[in-house]
């Protein structure tokens, strides 16, 4: 595979916080849809509030950088388990039906849940998606950071997220990526329930790969003339969150026909360089009870002593006119897009 370059749109970031109190601290890790001549966007915010909560926002476009976007949450949360939030917004459309994939949070366990909708305004929710998955016995490894370095910490309890749907059956069945530290596959009848291989499809990699720490899914696979585009996150040992790409066969979604050795994405910017990004030593509690100027000397401080992660975070891609589309979350702060020919990522 040749040198991959995305071009940056010059208007990142292209989502920031507003002045609404639900979206006035973070916009990140957005889905997307191309629908009817327009991208459709579904975002993940939180407002500066002592008990913070993600939403997902809602916003429109007809070119895919300037977006109207709505002036309250498209959804909120609704039940104890999504009591902290509904987080990562995933967005694939099959026949006439747009399945969202999203982590509820209650605060403790995050749980991979699917809404559905023929409308993309209207929502109905469906709850857990995998309620027989457990973490640890699936050959999961929960990583967490000390200071600025990677361990493993024991992880028995649920632990769900990140699903990315494939936008077609294949062989009569609904298949889906998914996860967090490890990525497992999973098939469906109906979409909404689903069942995982009890084994990992996709786990890091040793040495000095991007990835050698773990791995996350991405946006919903892609299919092209040459296999399912898969576009995966890899997180190094330097908390540097990098997106790597896989080919799958088109009839055998658990074949791997190819996997980048490089990353072909990544922070680069100074809005992807530093943020308030949701792993760092006391997480989002201690971030949004900070005010404001001594929110920015501890980001600093953050950079200095080695804390703060890289992040470039996608859970949305288009494919149109042979050109990718990526919407990302940049620094857990804002979002930006990028684009890249299809015919580069798939020479090799």
């Amino acid at each position: 595979m040749k040198k991959i370059i995305f071009t940056r749109s010059n208007k990142n970031p292209i989502l920031k916080p507003t002045k609404n109190k639900w979206e006035n601290f973070k916009l990140y890790n957005p889905g997307v849809v191309y629908h009817n001549k327009k991208y459709h966007l579904f975002y993940r915010a939180v407002g500066k509030t002592i008990n913070w909560q993600s939403v997902i926002g809602y916003a429109v476009s007809s070119d895919g950088v300037n977006f109207k976007r709505q002036k309250t949450p498209l959804l909120v949360p609704s039940n104890k388990f999504e009591k902290r939030g509904l987080e990562d917004p995933r967005i694939t459309k099959i026949d006439n039906t747009f399945y969202m994939a999203y982590a509820a949070y209650d605060g403790i366990t995050p749980r991979l849940s699917i809404a559905t909708s023929k409308n993309l305004r209207s929502w109905k929710k469906h709850g857990s998606a995998l309620k027989n998955f457990r973490f640890e016995k699936a050959g999961g490894v929960f990583i967490s950071w000390k200071k600025g370095k990677p361990y493993i910490k024991p992880q028995t309890r649920e632990w769900s997220k990140s699903g990315a749907i494939f936008p077609g059956k294949i062989n009569n069945t609904y298949w889906m990526l998914f996860g967090e530290y490890r990525i497992w596959m999973a098939t469906s009848k109906d979409g909404i329930k689903w069942k995982a291989c009890q084994k990992p499809f996709l786990a890091p990699r040793r040495s000095n790969f991007f990835d050698n720490t773990y791995v996350e899914a991405g946006p919903p696979p892609i299919k092209t003339n040459k296999g399912w585009l898969v576009i995966y996150h890899g997180i190094d040992k330097n908390m540097f969150y990098r997106l790597g790409c896989l080919l799958l066969d088109l009839k055998n979604p658990n074949k791997i026909i190819f996997r980048s050795k490089n990353h072909i994405f990544g922070p680069k910017k100074k809005y992807e360089l530093s943020g308030a990004v949701d792993i760092m030593p006391g997480g989002l509690n201690k971030l949004q009870t900070i005010k404001e100027q001594d929110l920015k000397n501890y980001l600093k401080q953050m950079e200095k002593t080695g804390n703060m992660p890289r992040v470039t975070f996608c859970c949305g891609a288009v494919l149109k006119n042979n050109k990718l589309h990526i919407y990302y979350g940049a620094g857990d702060s804002v979002i930006c897009t990028a684009t890249a020919k299809l015919g580069d990522i798939l020479h090799d």
